[in-house]
């Protein structure tokens, strides 16, 4: 791989459209917010729809829920005012049975407080006479009640499949944006919207290379290219995981990690170093049972990064430092299936694992530089 491209290309960069991502969440919490206040009884408020917010799904159940809260909130000041015994509140215009049902009670019952006004005056001559159409309309506007509760019931039931739904969706977005930022930044970027450049001062950059990579690549169907590199930065992923190392990005057969950022750990280089080992030791065994032979070669330093997100739609998680850089230059100067490390590096885990000291070696664009070759095992 061209090295001067590595060098150009030192910083990581993620899956793209994590802002839309973000946005739908927090407009998916909303509408489950909204779903809870109405199974407890509460108070609901509109959900403001972002201005941006395409016409989908999303859109339309957003409108479809605030339709539903204007009407409930409308239908719900009506029935207190009645309660309170305020006959004279202008009724809602609802499209809700239930409302039209309440209008005609609330018209009676002004009727029945009338004629009960004038006889507690005296004016025996006024006669209740309605009681049987009231019964009636009563009886009438309890069947439309309980209709209402059941159509209520039904789509309370059919509220709660779509939050079972929606619950399921978020949980994949939340995955996916977990699996597109780091831990750390991925919840900072859902509670704030933002965040912040950092600069680590003690982080261990790891940087490998396959050998002989071009010549294999010309040689396989891509198909099989991508599966077998598949294959192995997964394994790779999961080595760095289990070290609390992080993955930052991949540039073809290139892989580049760190640890000590964005959480610091003050193990960073003792746990990339072993992370180093146990993935030539996954290569050895790989090799003795595959048909493609793979090796590699690894460099590591330790130094300085900024890291922090680019971008205001398509986020990227970037790392910046002449510690990348290093950590490449570590890389061409190793040997397949050799981890080689800074005199830096080498300082901070010395008392930890085996080293053969190489000398000082020329490195273009540093000098000369102390480097070290890690040999299996490590100090008891």
């Amino acid at each position: 791989m061209n090295k001067d491209f590595k060098e150009d290309n030192a910083s990581s960069s993620f899956q793209p459209g994590t802002g839309e991502l973000v946005a739908k969440i927090e407009i998916i919490d909303r509408i489950t917010g909204t779903i809870h206040n109405v199974l407890k009884g509460k108070k609901l408020e509109v959900i403001e729809i972002p201005a941006d917010l395409p016409d989908n799904e999303i859109r339309q159940l957003v409108e479809y829920v605030n339709n539903f809260v204007k009407e409930y909130n409308s239908f719900s000041d009506f029935m207190y005012s009645m309660a309170r015994g305020e006959l004279d509140y202008s009724p809602p215009k609802s499209s809700m049975v239930v409302a039209q049902s309440f209008k005609s009670l609330q018209s009676s019952l002004r009727h029945l407080a009338y004629v009960t006004q004038r006889i507690s005056s005296g004016d025996f001559e006024h006669k209740v006479s309605f009681m049987g159409d009231f019964s009636e309309a009563f009886n009438k506007m309890a069947q439309q009640l309980k209709d209402a509760f059941e159509k209520i019931e039904k789509q309370n039931a059919e509220l709660k499949n779509a939050n079972e739904i929606i619950t399921a969706e978020k949980e994949k977005s939340e995955k996916l944006l977990l699996n597109v930022l780091p831990l750390k930044v991925a919840v900072e970027l859902k509670e704030s919207g933002k965040s912040e450049p950092q600069l680590f001062e003690n982080v261990s950059v790891f940087f490998s290379d396959m050998v002989g990579f071009t010549a294999l690549s010309s040689n396989l169907e891509p198909r099989l290219l991508i599966s077998e590199l598949n294959d192995i930065f997964t394994r790779f992923d999961e080595i760095m995981e289990k070290n609390s190392c992080e993955r930052i990005k991949t540039i073809g057969d290139a892989y580049l990690s760190v640890c000590g950022m964005p959480m610091k750990n003050e193990a960073h280089a003792y746990n990339l170093v072993a992370s180093a080992s146990e993935i030539v030791k996954y290569l050895n065994q790989r090799n003795e049972k595959a048909e493609i032979k793979w090796k590699v070669r690894i460099g590591i330093h330790s130094g300085a990064l900024v890291g922090g997100i680019v971008g205001v739609k398509k986020y990227i998680y970037d790392i910046f430092g002449d510690t990348i850089n290093t950590a490449s230059r570590m890389e061409s100067c190793s040997e397949p299936m050799k981890i080689n490390v800074s005199e830096t590096t080498y300082d901070l885990v010395k008392d930890k694992f085996h080293f053969v000291d190489r000398g000082e070696i020329e490195v273009k664009g540093k000098g000369r530089m102390r480097m070290y070759f890690m040999e299996d095992g490590a100090h008891e």
